[in-house]
């Protein structure tokens, strides 16, 4: 009995693909679109609610969200899209599952710590504090199944799981205003409880919830690119956060409700931002791009967003002030001192963006380290400085200078990564490992 004669698969044309890779573009752009506008709704909303005082408390909460939000993705998102993108169904579905009970374990562990320090937190940020502690799991749980989608490349059941968010959260937030018991902590729980229903679709959507048993074993199979990847992050994106809460510390909320009201307002340059690096990463990684094809390409992802930062920021500084109170009602006053200034760490990261996205995507953990290694005590550093000499501008200009800083220094590592590696497969390897 002869053997049936297995199919013929027939591989996609050119233009296949690249219909292909911009519908998976479109979809990426769009969820973080959506994402964005209703980030900067729920902000205009909760500015509208509260006073300078509960907005500088959802402002320290949001910073504690965004800290261990950032460690989710460097620790156990960006993994699985270094490692995993590309590979069979079957081994990212597993993985997927593997690294989504690694956040929540990893939101269990971040919340008991926040929830403690709000017990023993005699300001008003107390109560906000133990709340974001509470619904951390459930956060961090929704942030990774949207980001899993984008990586195995069905971008539109991200924008599944986040317009269930977004109609969620932004209904219970107007409805808690509507009760007339609107608080930093009523408003927190109703943005973060929306968040976990969304988790649980987006699990629903994959096939499968996550697998805590598999959680601590999976990272542990990570672990030569995880002892880098921490490093960066307790370096970047802790410093960052660090520093806010530093300033809120010595300074106030009030200055910390200034610099999270003009992030808001510049908003729209982080979706830009987003939208690129949730679409570059996984798609660089699938194709292991190598050499000048790699710069050309983060050349363009920086064109991209520098153009876009100032075309966006020299309009947004000639909003009337009308409009801006219309829109943040007394919050305001203190974004309006700081834009200018936050503009210049927004397009400085723009300049520097390509050459972020390439060490990512490629694996060059140890590499990404290093550039991180000084902006990480540049924002703490600059960032007192400047509110010790300037105030609320004096720390966004500090902020600032600390992007300026590396992004020449990131540049240069990734021109001199590429010209070492070109296209050789084994020095990549190498360096992946290493």
């Amino acid at each position: 009995m002869t053997s049936p004669t297995p199919p013929l698969v027939v591989p996609p044309t050119r233009r296949q693909q690249v219909v292909k890779l911009l519908g998976r573009a479109g979809w990426t752009t769009g969820d973080q679109v959506l994402v964005s506008l209703t980030n900067m709704a729920l902000n205009v909303l909760v500015a509208r609610a509260l006073s300078q005082e509960g907005f500088g408390a959802f402002a320290v909460a949001f910073a504690v969200y965004s800290l261990v939000v950032g460690g989710s993705r460097a620790l156990v998102n960006q993994p699985l899209v270094v490692r995993f993108t590309g590979e069979g169904d079957d081994r990212f579905f597993e993985a997927a599952r593997a690294a989504s009970g690694a956040g929540v374990l990893l939101g269990a562990a971040a919340g008991l710590v926040t929830a403690v320090v709000g017990l023993f937190t005699t300001d008003g940020s107390g109560p906000s504090l133990i709340v974001i502690g509470i619904l951390l799991p459930g956060l961090l749980l929704q942030d990774l199944w949207r980001l899993a989608f984008i990586a195995e490349g069905r971008p539109q059941r991200a924008v599944v799981v986040d317009a269930v968010w977004a109609v969620g959260q932004l209904g219970a937030v107007i409805a808690v205003q509507a009760s007339g018991h609107a608080t930093a902590s009523t408003l927190l729980l109703a943005w973060g409880l929306t968040a976990l229903v969304s988790g649980l679709v987006g699990g629903r959507l994959f096939g499968g919830g996550p697998r805590l048993r598999a959680a601590l074993p999976w990272l542990w199979a990570q672990r030569d690119l995880l002892r880098y990847y921490l490093a960066s992050f307790l370096s970047v994106l802790g410093a960052n956060q660090l520093a806010i809460l530093l300033i809120a510390a010595i300074g106030s909320k009030v200055i910390v409700g200034s610099l999270r009201a003009a992030q808001v307002v510049l908003g729209p340059l982080n979706l830009i931002g987003y939208a690129l690096a949730a679409f570059a990463t996984p798609e660089i990684a699938r194709r292991n791009l190598r050499g000048k094809k790699a710069l050309l390409v983060g050349v363009g992802l920086s064109a991209v967003l520098v153009v876009s930062q100032l075309a966006y920021g020299l309009l947004v500084l000639a909003i009337p002030d009308s409009w801006g109170e219309l829109a943040f009602g007394a919050t305001w006053d203190g974004a309006r001192s700081v834009l200018g200034a936050s503009l210049v760490g927004l397009v400085a990261i723009g300049a520097g963006f390509g050459a972020s996205t390439l060490l990512v995507a490629l694996g060059f953990a140890k590499q990404t380290f290093w550039t991180n290694l000084v902006l990480g005590p540049a924002l703490i550093g600059f960032g007192l400085l400047g509110l010790h000499l300037g105030g609320a501008y004096g720390a966004a200009l500090g902020l600032s200078l600390a992007q300026c800083v590396v992004t020449p220094i990131q540049w240069f590592m990734v021109i001199r990564l590429m010209r070492l590696h070109g296209s050789g497969d084994d020095l990549a390897a190498s360096e992946r490992s290493a």
